[in-house]
């Protein structure tokens, strides 16, 4: 399986081979040290594979650069970043 991972405003996303959009995480900068992860979707072909952890992965990366302050609202980020901590 090849997949390429690109950045977009505001999100991660994921494409195949034929540069199908297969899945993607978003987030949103909240003042000048915040910001929410607010979507994770996986195309339901590709779930099971780790696509959403590779994009959580690149978007907290990107957060922790800026320096910001990273608060989870959809489920799969709060689930897998309480694991983090734990």
């Amino acid at each position: 399986m090849s997949l390429h991972f690109l950045e977009g405003n505001d999100r991660f996303y994921a494409c195949d081979a034929n540069n199908k959009e297969i899945a993607e995480m978003t987030f949103t900068r909240v003042g000048k040290d915040k910001a929410t992860i607010n979507h994770t979707y996986v195309d339901s072909a590709y779930r099971g594979q780790g696509i959403a952890d590779n994009l959580l992965d690149l978007v907290v990366e990107k957060l922790q650069q800026e320096k910001r302050e990273i608060i989870p609202i959809c489920s799969f980020a709060i689930k897998k970043l309480a694991r983090k901590l734990d």
